[in-house]
């Protein structure tokens, strides 16, 4: 049930209105002053506003009004009314972001015609800001590890089956790309997805989700994500109560037969956490990760994966510099790059690439090289070692050197021992040889 807040000193007037919109199925809250319908807006967050330009016994005006709502949150439709309308009131309404002006008395079928457009205007609008916020449309599966190559056959499977889908992971390491990639791929593609954080509902709008109300049917989540792609974040953090019910509606289809109503989507479940160890706390349901990992994906760190990192770079930095960029990393700078553990994972390196174009945009450095690069970081390595080294003897620092080389081309090669002995020039057998020495465990 949409909610409207009415806003106007004359009570009569606010009834009037009220009265007419709850005849409409839309939930009504009242505002006498400026005081008490900010204090309304904030506490009740209306899908609509319906709000006198002239306000007596009031510290802001309608228009004032206008511009803190606005401020607040630039999406709501805000319809102005008004006993003394004129062409320049209506015009300056407009121009602060009014959806609307209507002047008194005003017919009531007018009103409640306006109120239908204005939300359904407001939810187009929403729904195309979570697009823009959540969709990549033309960035592909960046990287040449194993891992990214096993996805991008996933990503073909994925968008032609309608089998749910379980994505666990750390945070920045692709797993809502890949999710917006499955849907533009999928039959679903011309639509907008459905994106459900479940760690920014309300108990009350958990109840509405899941409502088994046949005449709101239209806010059940199912429902609402028919033919289409329904995507469910941070399910880890959904009460116990909410859990049994979405397990409900997942396992029986009587609810939606009974209805005539055939349900056909694709259901992409992603968490930061490992599920089966929240089963094991007690703190989810065995049953509903079940029903919701019929297939199971789990995404590695860019650590873990660092023969993706140069080609995620380099799609990055041609992509934000627009192709015109005016230096480059040195083949040193590059190595640290492909060896530093990245906890933040391509998340963190995107950032490092947008600062590193900002820094250096207007500057005549032509490579970057590794001071520059560590002290960025905060991760000067090479710096404390060679510190520490100037306390050893030179046969203990020839070998706290060749250790300290071998593991970081271990790991930059993500523990290929062909790959590393391909670099170092090492022979297999010497290299085996050089790490039972150094006492370096290669797994």
């Amino acid at each position: 049930m949409h909610k409207v807040l009415i806003i106007d000193d004359e009570k009569d007037i606010c009834f009037l209105i009220s009265e007419i919109l709850k005849d409409e199925n839309y939930n009504t809250s009242i505002a006498l002053n400026s005081d008490e319908a900010i204090s309304k807006f904030n506490e009740i967050k209306p899908d609509l506003v319906i709000l006198d330009v002239w306000l007596s016994n009031s510290k802001l005006d309608g228009i004032e009004i206008l511009k803190e709502f606005k401020s607040i949150n630039s999406n709501i439709p805000v319809i102005i009314i008004s006993g003394h309308g004129t062409v320049d009131l209506a015009v300056k309404s407009i121009k602060n972001g009014a959806y609307d002006f209507l002047e008194k008395p005003f017919n009531s079928d007018k009103l409640t015609i306006l109120t239908k457009r204005a939300i359904e205007s407001s939810s187009l609008l929403s729904e195309n800001k979570n697009l823009k916020d959540t969709l990549i449309k033309t960035t592909p599966l960046i990287g040449n590890s194993e891992f990214i190559k096993k996805i991008n056959k996933l990503l073909n499977e994925q968008s032609l089956s309608n089998s749910r889908l379980l994505i666990e992971g750390p945070f920045g390491t692709g797993k809502k790309h890949f999710t917006n990639l499955i849907h533009q791929n999928s039959q679903y593609r011309d639509k907008l997805p459905i994106s459900i954080d479940f760690k920014k509902l309300t108990n009350e709008a958990l109840d509405n989700m899941f409502s088994e109300n046949k005449d709101a049917i239209n806010e059940n989540i199912f429902y609402r994500s028919n033919n289409n792609t329904l995507i469910l974040l941070n399910i880890e953090t959904l009460p116990n109560i909410y859990q049994k019910k979405l397990l409900n509606f997942l396992e029986n289809k009587k609810f939606f037969e009974d209805l005539d109503i055939i349900l056909n989507h694709k259901i992409i479940t992603i968490t930061e956490k490992n599920l089966e160890i929240e089963i094991e706390k007690g703190n989810f349901i065995k049953r509903l990760y079940d029903r919701i990992s019929t297939d199971l994906i789990k995404f590695k760190t860019l650590s873990d994966r660092r023969d993706d990192v140069l080609p995620i770079l380099d799609y990055y930095l041609n992509e934000k510099s627009g192709g015109s960029l005016n230096f480059k990393f040195s083949s040193r700078a590059l190595t640290k790059l492909q060896i530093y553990d990245w906890p933040g994972n391509i998340s963190q390196l995107i950032n490092y690439v947008e600062k590193s174009l900002i820094l250096n945009q207007d500057q005549n450095i032509k490579e970057l090289e590794v001071d520059d690069l560590a002290l960025q970081m905060g991760d000067d390595t090479a710096s404390n070692s060679s510190n520490n080294s100037l306390e050893l003897s030179l046969k203990e620092a020839r070998s706290e050197f060749e250790r300290n080389y071998l593991v970081s081309q271990i790991k930059r090669f993500n523990g290929n021992i062909t790959k590393v002995s391909e670099f170092t020039g090492m022979e297999r057998t010497a290299l085996y040889r050089k790490f039972k020495s150094l006492d370096i465990k290669v797994e």
